[in-house]
């Protein structure tokens, strides 16, 4: 892992930890599949720690001991190959072929699942690494080392440290590998718009398949802008994104799920809407914030449908996203008095009176007060001025 970027395979394997996220679902389709395909993947890579300690006895089951004794066997005998190559460099070589051997050690550490012993590994490399391209890798891998093992804080740390490197200087693949890794973190805090906004920008020059597939880059891309981003900017950036439209269809309801939200075809976004729900329950970086995602989305929607009415009846509300009355009745009474809604609901008339012209009103006052609180600080700037 020097100045120039690896040919090989990237560690740790990251579609790794997704097949077990799908496994430890209840309703996951295809265990057996899924349970022999992660089986091969560590057994292959020696994943012993991985095995034992995220892998058994769930959701795998009980620990096969013939495996583990395999794969300890393997793992010891490569490690002391590893120290033999860096004892040799060191008394024999020079730094370059000695911060290989360091790279190489820490590249088996990761390659294994051994979170501890691969960070410990890659800072001992760092130190050893002369160039900003060879540091950046170095760095990136251990932001990779955090998502693998869900460390937020290992991964948030390591951006830091990547943005410093990157003000020395830096190629702008690497920039632009680092926007997608910044992406996903905010993902997972949930500051979607800073998210979508970086996906946007890095998404015609994409090139961090060692992170995340470009089907999937499209899906987070696009929940995350529906979630956050006006009207204008999906449709620029998403609708007419022919990077979008390469990849969307292959992901199942992703692309009518866009176009009925954009199209204002609720009856359509509702139906494409559970599929996609499914789609994020089973994706490891968003399930945790489903019933976030859930009510997002249908306050969008509801909002988006409202702001063509200054009232509308329930009935015709209902109708357009094909439910009954009662549901967007108790949909549109657990968003209006926390604000999210500016609309009232007549249960006599059943009618919905939007509150838009308030809402207008009251930020025109706003706009009014700063600009007096501002004239103020000027007049008192300008008299001490004057003094």
């Amino acid at each position: 892992m020097g100045d120039e970027d690896q040919t090989g395979p990237k560690y740790p394997i990251l579609s790794l930890a997704q097949k077990r996220t799908e496994l430890l679902c209840e309703s996951c389709p295809n265990r057996d599949n899924l349970r022999k395909d992660i089986i091969d993947v560590v057994t292959e890579n020696g994943m012993l720690p991985y095995y034992e300690k995220y892998l058994c006895p769930a959701p795998l089951g009980a620990a096969d001991a013939a495996l583990i004794a395999k794969m300890k066997a393997a793992n010891t005998e490569e490690l002391a190959k590893i120290e033999a190559r860096i004892i040799d460099a060191t008394e024999n070589l020079g730094d370059t072929e000695v911060r290989d051997g360091l790279c190489a050690k820490a590249d088996f550490f990761a390659r294994i699942g051994d979170q501890d012993n691969a960070i410990a590994a890659y800072k001992v490399a760092f130190d050893k690494t002369v160039g900003i391209g060879g540091k950046l890798d170095n760095i990136l891998t251990c932001v990779r080392i955090g998502f693998f093992f869900d460390d937020k804080e290992l991964v948030k740390t390591n951006i830091d440290r990547a943005k410093v490197e990157l003000a020395k200087g830096g190629d702008w693949e690497r920039r632009n590998k680092l926007k997608v890794y910044e992406g996903i973190y905010l993902m997972t805090q949930r500051d979607w718009k800073g998210a979508a906004l970086l996906f946007l920008n890095v998404m015609p020059t994409f090139t961090a398949t060692e992170v995340v597939d470009f089907k999937d880059f499209v899906f987070y891309a696009v929940i995350v802008s529906m979630a956050s981003l006006d009207r204008k900017t999906i449709r620029e950036e998403l609708i007419s994104s022919p990077e979008v439209l390469s990849v969307i269809k292959d992901t199942p309801h992703l692309q009518e799920f866009l176009n009925s939200y954009f199209h204002s075809n609720y009856q359509d976004f509702m139906i494409h809407f559970v599929p996609i729900i499914d789609t994020v329950t089973n994706d490891r970086y968003l399930k945790p914030h489903i019933r976030r995602f859930n009510r997002v989305m249908r306050l969008n929607a509801y909002t988006q449908f409202l702001a063509s009415y200054r009232s509308v009846t329930l009935t015709a509300m209902a109708d357009e996203f094909g439910v009954s009355p009662e549901f967007i009745d108790a949909e549109l009474s657990s968003f209006i008095p926390s604000g999210k809604l500016s609309c009232k609901i007549d249960k006599v008339g059943g009618v919905i009176e939007s509150n838009e012209a308030e809402n207008r009103s009251s930020v025109y006052k706003e706009i009014i007060k700063q600009g007096d609180m501002l004239l103020n600080r000027m007049q008192k700037l300008s008299g001490a001025i004057d003094m």
